[in-house]
């Protein structure tokens, strides 16, 4: 797997304005960026293999972001995983970090939070 590889930042959120966006703000600070409309089409893609970390929305169609902490977890997939939500669920909190989600961050998130948060995962699952 080549660095790039390794620094790739997959995005998952079934919003394309917030992919978009959010794909342009990591691109702009030098990262890797591949973006994903389900949870689903990045499960059947395996894009976890070539993924350092996950930045993924909470509430989605058919398959939430904790729905899809869940199934890489029970598949031994250890990939770091910011959570982004505008609805924050208390009662959710225990499964997330269950799931182990690296960070939960509510929208609209700043481009230095969602930084700072990435590099923090990243480098907490080098060790």
């Amino acid at each position: 797997m080549s660095d790039n590889n390794q620094q790739r930042i997959c995005i998952i959120d079934d919003d394309e304005a917030v992919r978009d966006s959010t794909r342009l703000m990591l691109e702009t600070c030098g990262m890797t960026v591949r973006e994903f409309a389900s949870p689903r089409e990045f499960l059947n893609e395996r894009a976890f293999e070539n993924c350092a970390c996950l930045v993924l929305d909470l509430h989605m169609p058919a398959m939430s972001g904790l729905d899809l902490l869940e199934v890489l977890r029970a598949k031994n997939i250890a990939v770091p995983a910011v959570m982004v939500t505008g609805y924050p669920r208390e009662d959710l909190a225990a499964r997330l970090w269950n799931a182990g989600l690296s960070a939960l961050l509510q929208k609209p998130v700043s481009e230095s939070e969602l930084l700072d948060r990435i590099a923090t995962a990243i480098a907490s699952s080098l060790h």
